[in-house]
């Protein structure tokens, strides 16, 4: 595992220094299922864009760098500055105060569509709490999450 970190950083580094952006990557491997590549960089807003398409636009480019160059199949997010990391904190609350509104009213609320890993921050937010269930629906870029009360 260190080996392919060591590779992705190295990848993510290289694409910095063509793009001319300047910053660390650190490759934090907390989730077993995803790996994290934080980039901490002074022009953060760049890397990031308006509402974080420009940091899409990155982790795709990124992940077609080590697709090609990592035979084996790695799941990784790229983040900047902590950005998705808060952003996902923000998802989880968001998550949980529709979660509490279900359980009040006992009427089934959708949220906004999000990408995959996104949607998995909000079932894993949701997880836990009694009276209500998560599911996704939806194709494409319109998928998203309904949370419903649960009735079993």
């Amino acid at each position: 595992m260190q080996n392919k970190l060591t590779q992705i950083k190295d990848i993510i580094e290289e694409i910095l220094r063509q793009m001319d952006f300047s910053g660390e990557v650190v490759m934090e491997d907390q989730d077993p299922e995803f790996l994290r590549a934080n980039i901490k960089s002074p022009e953060a807003a760049y890397l990031i864009g308006r509402g974080g398409e420009v940091l899409l636009a990155l982790q795709e480019i990124i992940r077609a760098a080590v697709a090609k160059k990592i035979s084996e199949p790695v799941r990784f997010i790229v983040d900047v500055n902590d950005y998705r990391q808060s952003h996902f904190a923000l998802l989880k609350e968001m998550a949980q105060r529709t979660a509490q509104e279900v359980q009040e009213t006992g009427q089934e609320q959708w949220l906004a569509p999000m990408n995959s890993y996104e949607r998995r921050v909000v079932h894993l937010a949701l997880k836990e709490i009694p009276g209500v269930k998560s599911e996704s629906d939806g194709l494409g870029e319109e998928r998203r999450i309904v949370i419903r009360p649960d009735s079993s």
